[in-house]
Order: C-alpha cells, then structure tokens, then sequence
C-alpha cells in the first residue's frame, strides 16, 4: 500500500514538474498567438476542434483505459484490443472525410472542409498512442510520459508561433496540434520499447467492450457537454463575437484543462491498485478534495478580480468585449473541477456508468440554458453557466458519493469554506477595483490587487479555518 502511494506521489511530481515547465511556455505561446491572431479565426478554430474532439472520443473506445484496469494483461490482448481501435480509428477517418464538406456548408464556414481534411490525419496514430500511453501508465511510467508530452507541448507551441508570425491564421494552431499528435505516437511507442502489430481475432473482447464503450458514451457525451455552447451558439452568433467568448472560454479553462489530466492520469491507476481498500481510497480522495479546494477557488475568483487588467494588457485593448464572458465563466470553473475529481475513483471502483449519467444530466442542463441565451449574445451565454454549473455540480455529489461510501457532508464542508472567503475576497477586489485604484494605471492596480487579495485570503483562512490552513502548510507533494 505505501508502495503504490510512493509510486503515485513520485509519478504527481514527474507529472506536475515537466507540465509545469511546459505550460509556462505554452501560456505564453498561447498569448501571443491570440495577440497575432483574429477573433474570426479563433471562431473557425473553435468549431474546427469541437468537430475533432467529438470524433477523438470515438477513437479510444474506452478500450485504453480496459489496458489500465485489466488485471492479467499479455501480449495477444493487448493485440486485440489494437486491432479494435484500428478498425474504428479507420472508420473515423472515412466519416470525417466524407462529411466535412457538410460540416462546413452547415455552419458557413468555407475553410473548415479543408481544416476537417487535414486534421483527420490524426487517426493514422491515434490506435498506437491508445495502446501505448496506457500500457505506460498502467507501470505507473509517468515519467517517460512526462518528458514526451513535455517535448511534443514545446514543439507545438513553437510551430503555432512560427506560423502565426509568418501569417499563416488559423492554421497554425490546426498544424500544431496535428504535429503534437505525431510527435507523441512516437514517443509514446519508443518509450515502451515495444511496437505492436494488430491480431484479427475478438474472442474474449466483449467484458473489455461493454466497459470501453460506456466510458466511450461518457467521453462523447462530455466532449458535446464541453462544446455545447460552440455547436449552439455559433448558429446565432456571428464569427466575430463567437470568436470573444472562444477565447474566454479558452483562457477560463486554460487552467482545469491542463491540471485535470495530470491529476486524474495519476489519479486512476492509483485507485485501481487500492480500489479494494475501501477506506484507504476515501482517505486520500477527501485529502485531495480538501487541498484542490483550498487552492482552485481564490485562484479563478482571483482571476475573475482581475481579468480587465490582465485581458488587457497581455492581449490587448480589442480583446476587451471578451472580459465580463470570461468573468462569468471563472466563476463556475471550480465547480466543475471538483465535478471532475470523482470521474478516476468511479472508473477504478468499476462504477463506469456514473459518469455516463452525470455527463448526460449535464449536457442536456446546459444545451437547454445555451439554447435559450444564445439569442442575447455572449455575455448572456456565459451567464448560463452560472446557472447550470452548481446544479450539475450538486447532482455529481448525489451520484458519486454514494457509490463510493463518501459522506456527502465531507465533500459540502470540504467546499463552503474556500467558496466564502473567495466570494468575500471578489468583493473585496471588486470595490477597491472600482472605489479606490480606478484611476490608477493599469499595472500598479493589478499588481495591488494580486497581492490584496492573496494577502485577504490567507489571513482569513487563518483567522476562521485554521485547520484547514494548517493542513495546506504540511502538504507535500
């Protein structure tokens, strides 16, 4: 049992250290291809990856994540399952190919059929880099893994700022991201030291694909759930505006995008190992719940604070219309964060349909409210999240902690909290931003802001939890 927390802790640092580095450089990649870029072309890019990720989710299958969880694994299973997702991948690829023209006729983007050509490439690789992540993260390889994605995120980033620079539009992010997806499917297969090649026979694969295609339904339902607002709005909202709330949403969920990963990838075959340590599990779940907590919450609402001034000054004043949708939208990413912390221990627990009702609850939530707010513009679009988020936040808590005999209590009180003391800290902000520093220039007011509000925070918890903030002192990675 210490084994595995070792293991896990160590795999969190690899993981953790290498994203941090590349993410740096990413953000500021980011930053300036947006700065480089138009609003116009962030809506094509929007739609172009909305389409891409749907089809994405159909290319695993769930069948990576049937690798992790199997408990005897040998050589033609593995083989088995490759071929499945060649088989599928392939079929992916026709489809896409075949509908692109559509795609783009339907929401009257030209550009897009060609954007659906190229970026269908990506199937080629995908059974490989199925396979081979998930063998490595079934050994707990998060260190090999680490170091790819470190070298692939750099070497995308770069190439989307070249070709920005040289004019190349909305493009260079398209070409980038396929660039990724080939330098990993390499990596991925040189750091197993093993190449598999596909065996045509599916006896035996029925348990691995009831499995692999719930949490494939799940994925694809998150995937439309995530996109919701794109698939809607970009109906009524024309390419310009769309392209604002984009890049709101973007840099909303630039965060949780890039630390969920890291977290549920350690996260899942840790749970796996202890999944039969009932109270071993609920343990380190509710550690876990209590430190994010403590730290997501003044973080985005932090952000939320200051998001004029920083929109403003890295991006630009013509970003601007994107600020109120991206304070909207701050406000509800720690919710779903937390949303998202139970989607391993479900998995690991064999509880696949969980996810599969939440995530369903959630899109049809959401596609409602988006549908509705569509007509009034972005602003209102970002509303809607306020509306549905803790509605689906609360419905996880129902779901999920019942199955995994976590008190629904631990997880509230694990919340209120941070929740409190940052809403209070936003006000805080908010008044000193309006009442005190407005005419302050904009790079001493955010910085007096930035260290207010972290300064506010940390008394406070202080003063009204100090158990909570001595718990934060002691962690360790």
């Amino acid at each position: 049992m210490d084994s595995i927390s070792s293991r896990a802790r160590t795999a969190f640092r690899w993981t953790l250290s290498l994203r941090l580095l590349s993410q740096v450089f990413t953000w500021l990649a980011s930053l300036l291809v947006i700065r480089l870029l138009t609003p116009a072309d962030y809506g094509i890019v929007a739609i172009a990856e909305m389409v891409l990720m749907l089809a994405l989710q159909f290319a695993s299958a769930g069948l990576g994540d049937v690798l992790v969880r199997q408990k005897q694994l040998d050589e033609s299973y593995i083989r088995k399952i490759l071929c499945l997702l060649m088989l599928l991948n392939g079929g992916l690829a026709i489809l896409q190919l075949s509908f692109a023209a559509s795609v783009a006729a339907f929401y009257q983007q030209p550009a897009l059929e060609y954007v659906l050509y190229a970026s269908a490439t990506v199937f080629l690789v995908m059974p490989w880099i199925t396979v081979s992540s998930n063998l490595l993260a079934r050994e707990m390889n998060f260190k090999s893994r680490s170091k790819i994605d470190f070298a692939a995120t750099l070497s995308g980033s770069a190439l989307a700022l070249l070709l920005a620079f040289y004019g190349f539009g909305f493009w260079s992010l398209i070409l980038s991201n396929i660039a990724v997806v080939f330098i990993r499917a390499v990596g991925y297969n040189l750091a197993l030291r093993r190449f598999y090649l596909p065996l045509f026979q599916f006896n035996g694969m029925l348990p691995a694909l009831k499995f692999g295609l719930t949490l494939m339904a799940t994925g694809i339902l998150f995937t439309l759930f995530m996109k919701a607002d794109i698939l809607i709005a970009a109906r009524f909202i024309e390419a310009n505006q769309l392209g604002y709330y984009a890049v709101a949403m973007h840099l909303a969920l630039m965060p949780m995008t890039k630390a969920m990963p890291l977290i549920n990838e350690v996260a899942y075959p840790m749970y796996a190992a202890i999944g039969h340590d009932k109270q071993r599990y609920q343990q380190i779940f509710c550690y876990m719940l209590r430190i994010i907590t403590l730290f997501c919450f003044p973080l985005f609402y932090g952000f939320a604070a200051t998001a004029d001034e920083l929109v403003q000054l890295i991006l630009g004043q013509h970003w601007s219309h994107a600020v109120l949708p991206l304070q909207l939208i701050l406000l509800t990413i720690p919710l779903r964060i937390i949303s998202n912390l139970f989607t391993p221990l479900m998995k690991a627990l064999g509880f696949p349909s969980t996810g599969l009702i939440h995530v369903s609850f959630s899109l049809v939530l959401t596609a409602i409210a988006i549908y509705f707010a569509s007509g009034y513009g972005i602003t209102a679009v970002a509303a809607s999240w306020l509306i549905t988020t803790p509605l689906f936040f609360l419905f996880a808590v129902y779901l999920c902690a019942s199955r995994a005999g976590i008190s629904s209590m631990a997880i509230i009180k694990a919340v209120m909290p941070p929740l409190l003391l940052s809403s209070v800290m936003l006000g805080l902000l908010y008044g000193m931003q309006q009442l005190v520093l407005a005419d302050m220039a904009m790079l001493p007011r955010l910085l007096i802001m930035v260290v207010t509000g972290a300064v506010f925070y940390a008394l406070t918890l202080r003063l009204c939890f100090k158990e909570r903030f001595n718990e934060a002192l002691k962690f360790r990675l």
